[in-house]
């Protein structure tokens, strides 16, 4: 389970977000009674709107939302997806928040607020553009080398040159949009 910091209220739950979706939700509902959700295959729907999200980077505000849904990877990797409807224009704007070691410092609890509180880090650039990957991008990584970097900037790639960026072994693309070694 999750850590309880008593001074402050907060608990981490920075290792269950990237265990996976079904340790977050335990962790989250074992802490506030009033949130609820249902199980749909592997996906956790909430079902109340009492779970907040704030994203910061360098001590400023960048997304807040509500918490829609939580679920797997796309890819199947270890960690979780969070699905958030914005503050802003009256929910109606979805964002994919894809919590990776890279992408974030610390993730906290609120326990008198309800609010997941992630601070946001940008330690891995994209191997093709050089931009840091943040929180909210879609990653892919070299099955071979390890190297990371914005799926359709890394998609694009090896449909051009068929090979990894920083490794220059050959890839292809699978049927499934996954990296294949040849």
């Amino acid at each position: 389970m999750a850590k309880k910091t008593k001074k402050l209220g907060i608990i981490n739950l920075k290792p269950l977000v990237l265990k996976g979706p079904k340790y977050l939700v335990q962790g989250i509902s074992s802490s506030i009674e009033s949130i609820q959700s249902t199980k749909v295959i592997q996906t956790y729907i909430m079902e109340n709107n009492n779970l907040k999200i704030i994203i910061a980077k360098d001590g400023r505000v960048i997304f807040s939302g509500i918490v829609k849904w939580i679920g797997n990877r796309e890819d199947n990797s270890q960690g979780t997806v969070i699905c958030v409807a914005s503050s802003e224009r009256g929910g109606k704007d979805l964002r994919l928040i894809t919590p990776t070691e890279d992408t974030v410092q610390d993730i906290g609890l609120d326990l008198e607020k309800s609010v997941i509180k992630v601070n946001s880090k940008e330690s891995v650039k994209c191997s093709v553009c050089g931009k840091g990957i943040q929180i909210f991008d879609e990653i892919l990584a070299c099955p071979l080398c390890g190297s990371k970097a914005h799926s359709d900037h890394l998609s694009e790639w090896i449909k051009m040159r068929h090979s990894c960026p920083i490794c220059k072994k050959n890839l292809e693309l699978g049927t499934m949009g996954n990296i294949v070694p040849q």
